[in-house]
């Protein structure tokens, strides 16, 4: 259940990636922000597990607070790392954290190069949305978590296809799909086509 300050801060977000001249989001994007893109990364925050308590989630190439700063509003219970390349971008989510009073930290830099650091392994959740083909994105994300971790990826219409290229990937960063979209279907409103993926325990 929204509460009404959750939907207070979700609507002064909205209005913030709006306002930044920074073209955080494409412009069809901004056309669809309270329709579409709230409420799929509204649905995704639903679908995360809520135990065991605290749990560390980062976020992979957050661009514009999608889904990222969303998650932090609706799943307090959860600690939010956001992650992204871009300047720009990573300053407006320290910013709107701030305003917002979401206790979420936020790196700027490349996942390829953070996994070398503490980071690797330190997180018991990933999600990624429109950041990369699965092949491409397990190696940015999965070495993010620790051994039994899951990603939650979130997928286009070819899903299916993306996982099939990323087989040989999978298998060698020991990854094993657990649930597709065909499998999440509608049970959560709103959930967007999310592929999760475990990482295998050592």
């Amino acid at each position: 259940m929204i509460t009404d300050e959750q939907r207070r801060q979700l609507t002064t977000f909205a209005a913030a990636v709006r306002a930044s001249p920074h073209n955080l989001v494409s412009r069809s994007a901004m056309d669809e922000l309270e329709e579409r893109h709230i409420p799929e990364s509204a649905g995704l925050a639903a679908l995360l597990p809520s135990e065991p308590p605290q749990q560390r989630l980062i976020d992979v190439g957050s661009g514009g607070g999608f889904p990222g700063i969303v998650i932090a509003i609706l799943r307090p219970d959860i600690q939010v790392t956001l992650l992204d390349g871009r300047r720009k971008k990573t300053e407006f989510l320290r910013g709107i954290a701030e305003e917002l009073r979401l206790d979420v930290a936020v790196l700027r830099g490349r996942a390829e190069e953070l996994i070398l650091t503490e980071h690797g392994g330190a997180y018991d959740l990933a999600t990624a949305r429109a950041v990369a083909p699965m092949a491409r994105l397990l190696p940015w994300t999965l070495p993010f978590l620790r051994p039994g971790g899951m990603l939650y990826a979130v997928k286009g219409e070819r899903w299916s296809e993306e996982l099939d290229d990323a087989q040989v990937v999978l298998r060698r960063l020991r990854g094993r799909v657990v649930a597709t979209p065909s499998e999440i279907g509608s049970g959560t409103p709103n959930a967007p086509r999310t592929v999760i993926v475990m990482r295998a325990p050592s």
